[in-house]
């Protein structure tokens, strides 16, 4: 018996006087882009979800940047799914025709709220009149659904757009709240977002904490921490090693400042010049590839460090499994942006890939420097280093924390478990007997 089997024999006891929720919880998840390389996690969320009978309907407003990358299961999730962008002219004028004669007041309202509210710019304050455009768009799509509720993952623009179609629809919302830019540097409307859901969950205590911080008023009630989920069985270490024997240091991210790769690269260029022969395999794009590649060619690392690009998540696994050691030297931005827990570094853990990464936000709340991996200072290219060149040195340590990380990934990341919280935290009526302990 499922999980949602017995949730549903237990509904079925209770007496008949009290008040039943609908047989099967219907959500949309508003998605920004999906699915993608970054965000696998929403992934193995939405099919647990599926696979406890919840009928979940994928609403994304732009199509994969990169379609030849996705793994066939990340393509098979793509059935189905509602992109709104690019939207019909007609479709979209007449959503909002249909929706102005039909909720007028609600329409005209909130409409009137956002963009009244503070924003950092003109030009936020015009990105939130077109995601209200796209928003009118998603509830007329979705009206016919009899949805129960709209679940937005990141507190940006999908949660923009949660809000508005949750009014227009009559229904609640709620929130899966992100480390990313739209947290620690743009929180356009994030007050309001939150203090209109339901509820919301986030992955790291840092991202309440810091939400508690600058939106000054106590969040304990209003949003849970949950952290995210692996499937373990998919990472299991099979101890291959690189056919040239030389040590290989993987790194896995989106090729963007906050992921510290430029640092990454200062490193491996300090860690030569003390003579280690080693190989360093970065995997991932995004808007920082030419500055790195300037790097390496400045420093004439070409026969040591290698970008391969995005590459598929088996071979992603692939990677870990090959890997020396993982480093993932996280910094914060000149404007605050920042990671919370990078999920490749559970997934390296998971892997035995003796984890070096830094003390940036929420990182040290999976990553316990000399238990379960090391960290350095952001920014400090010399103590990462240090602490690169003692794993190289030391396979003993390099053992003892690739033991102690998987533990620490069984105990903690399992992606049933975690699902199983987050259901029960979120829609306790569906699923009140799962276990959300921990």
């Amino acid at each position: 018996m499922t999980d949602f089997d017995r949730v549903e024999q237990i509904r079925s006891n209770r007496s008949g006087n009290e008040r039943r929720p609908p047989e099967t919880l219907r959500l949309a998840y508003l998605i920004g882009t999906y699915p993608g390389l970054t965000t696998t996690f929403i992934d193995r969320e939405i099919r647990a979800l599926r696979a406890w009978g919840v009928n979940l309907q994928i609403v994304a407003i732009h199509r994969p940047d990169n379609p030849a990358a996705l793994s066939p299961d990340q393509n098979a999730l793509q059935t189905g799914a509602i992109y709104l962008l690019p939207a019909a002219p007609i479709t979209l004028l007449l959503a909002h025709l249909y929706f102005f004669l039909a909720r007028p007041l609600v329409y005209l309202r909130t409409l009137v709220f956002l963009v009244t509210r503070p924003h950092l710019s003109l030009g936020s304050r015009l990105r939130t009149v077109q995601h209200f455009g796209m928003a009118v768009y998603a509830a007329y799509l979705l009206r016919d659904r009899s949805l129960t509720e709209l679940h937005a993952h990141f507190i940006d623009r999908t949660a923009t757009l949660a809000l508005v179609a949750a009014r227009l629809l009559g229904i609640p919302y709620s929130l899966s709240i992100h480390a990313g830019a739209d947290v620690f540097v743009e929180r356009v409307l994030a007050n309001e977002k939150i203090v209109e859901a339901r509820h919301a969950v986030t992955c790291t205590l840092h991202n309440r904490t810091y939400l508690e911080h600058v939106l000054g008023r106590d969040l304990q009630d209003k949003i849970s921490h949950i952290r995210h989920g692996l499937n373990l069985s998919l990472y299991r270490p099979q101890a291959h090693r690189p056919a040239n024997g030389k040590p290989l240091i993987v790194s896995v991210g989106q090729l963007a400042e906050r992921k510290g790769f430029a640092q990454l690269i200062e490193v491996c260029s300090l860690l030569r010049a003390r003579g280690y022969e080693f190989r360093c395999e970065i995997v991932g794009e995004g808007p920082q590839r030419a500055r790195l590649e300037r790097m390496i060619d400045a420093l004439a690392l070409h026969d040591t460090v290698t970008l391969c690009g995005a590459l598929r998540h088996g071979e992603v696994i692939k990677k870990y499994d090959d890997a020396t050691l993982f480093a993932l030297l996280c910094i914060v931005t000149a404007e605050g942006d920042m990671d919370g827990i990078p999920n490749v570094i559970a997934e390296a853990m998971a892997m035995r890939a003796p984890v070096v990464s830094t003390t940036v936000s929420a990182i040290p709340e999976l990553v316990v420097d000399g238990v379960n991996g090391l960290l350095a200072p952001p920014g400090d290219a010399t103590a990462a280093a240090a602490a690169i060149a003692r794993l190289l040195d030391e396979p003993d340590l390099r053992q003892q924390l690739a033991d102690n990380a998987q533990r620490t990934i069984e105990e903690t990341f399992d992606v049933d478990c975690n699902v199983r919280r987050f259901a029960a935290t979120l829609w306790p009526e569906w699923f009140t007997n799962l276990t959300i302990d921990g």
